[in-house]
């Protein structure tokens, strides 16, 4: 509606990220979420690895990456926007390039240069937290499991529910805790999630699909165990990287 087209710069001008760009890679990581070499959002390496790599793709650092997976997550804002940034240059993005330079010359003005950077580095990692623990230690699709299953066993699969035991929590989280509803009702507002994730438990048992709930901690405790597990295990000679299929063709 023309609200929504009237609000659409409003990611460049207060977020400091290109919409074109975000809507690109956030409905490709809806539509084929945790598929290897279209999902941008599992494409971690070198920094973190999900799993066995080929040898030639290895890293002798991929023993510790359940130790030093805070450093990667913290940059995640500062990727964003440098990412943003190339992406509307190259692709001549100019009302999109102007209001990212609105954002960043008011940003630059009003906000210390230290503070500018702990900003962006604290928010980056709290939210690539919350953002990939829902995803990162589920089902990765590689080779053979690639569109194996129909869109919806594959949410199922590749999403997991955070359950949030205090409110504190529930606003840190903002709705992502809803995550398989989030990816199976993208465009249902987020206030609804609380009320349809009964009636998607039920439909999910009728339909013998696994649900996938863990508590706030709980799921952290799971990633980095599954940084541990993929850490210790043998590279895997012909395993994909993450280099975009569809780029390739």
């Amino acid at each position: 509606n023309r609200f929504c087209t009237a609000m659409r710069g409003f990611g460049e001008l207060m977020g400091g990220m290109s919409t074109t760009w975000w809507s690109n890679k956030h409905n490709m990581h809806h539509a084929l979420t945790n598929e290897v070499g279209y999902d941008e959002d599992v494409a971690l390496e070198p920094a973190l690895y999900l799993w066995r790599p080929d040898p030639k793709n290895d890293s002798p650092l991929r023993k510790y990456q359940h130790w030093y997976w805070p450093l990667p997550f913290s940059i995640l804002f500062l990727y964003w926007r440098f990412d943003s940034i190339r992406y509307v240059l190259k692709d001549k993005k100019w009302g999109e390039a102007a209001r990212l330079a609105a954002h960043w010359a008011a940003f630059s003005a009003l906000v210390p240069f230290r503070l500018r950077l702990a900003s962006v580095w604290l928010s980056g990692l709290i939210t690539a937290t919350i953002v990939t623990v829902t995803h990162q230690s589920e089902e990765i699709f590689i080779q053979s499991t690639l569109r194996k299953y129909d869109f919806t066993e594959a949410q199922f699969r590749s999403t997991r529910d955070a359950y949030c035991s205090n409110w504190f929590s529930a606003i840190l989280w903002g709705g992502m805790q809803w995550q398989l509803e989030h990816h199976l009702f993208p465009t249902m507002p987020r206030y609804k999630y609380k009320a349809l994730h009964p009636l998607l438990r039920e439909w999910a048992k009728q339909h013998n699909l696994e649900f996938r709930t863990s508590g706030e901690w709980e799921i952290l405790v799971q990633n980095v165990q599954q940084l541990k597990k993929q850490g210790a295990l043998p590279a895997v000679e012909g395993n994909p990287d993450s280099t975009p299929i569809f780029k390739q063709v």
